[in-house]
C-alpha cells in the first residue's frame, strides 16, 4: 500500500500536500481508494466559499461502498480539478496525483497525521 512521506494525512482518509504558505493540493489515500472499489463518480455537494469542520461536502461512489467527504478542518476551497469528474477511475490507478481540488486554510500542519502516524491508524 503506498503511503507517501512528504505528505499529510487526516483520519478520515484524506492526503493533503502543501503547495504553498496555507495552500494544499488534496485527495483521498490508496487505503481508501482500495477501500471503496472501482470509483465511478466523484461529486461535491457544498460549493461554498467557507466550509466548516465536521461538514459534509461530498461522496466518492464505487463498487463496493461510498465514501463521505468531511471536513477535517475549516478550510476554502481555491479550485476544483474538473479532470476527475471526467475519469474518476484515475484515483484508483493513481491516488496521490489524482488530487480533487486546492484548499487554503490557515491550521497549522501540526493538526494533521505525519507519514507515521497514518501508518499506525490504518495498521
Amino acid at each position: 500500500m503506498l503511503v507517501p512521506k512528504n505528505h499529510y494525512y487526516t483520519e478520515n482518509h484524506l492526503w493533503l500536500r502543501k503547495i504553498g504558505l496555507y495552500d494544499f493540493c488534496v485527495g483521498i489515500t490508496d487505503f481508501a481508494q482500495k477501500e471503496i472499489g472501482k470509483i465511478h463518480l466523484v461529486e461535491y455537494i457544498r460549493q461554498e466559499s467557507i466550509i466548516g469542520k465536521e461538514n459534509h461536502f461530498g461522496a466518492i461512489h464505487g463498487i463496493n461502498k461510498t465514501f463521505s467527504l468531511v471536513a477535517p478542518f475549516d478550510f476554502q476551497i481555491v479550485e476544483v480539478n474538473k479532470n476527475i469528474a471526467i475519469k474518476p477511475s484515475h484515483i484508483n490507478t493513481d491516488p496521490y496525483n489524482s488530487w480533487f481540488f486546492i484548499l487554503s486554510t490557515h491550521i497549522s500542519t501540526d493538526e494533521f497525521l505525519t507519514y507515521e502516524e497514518y501508518l499506525k491508524l490504518i495498521k
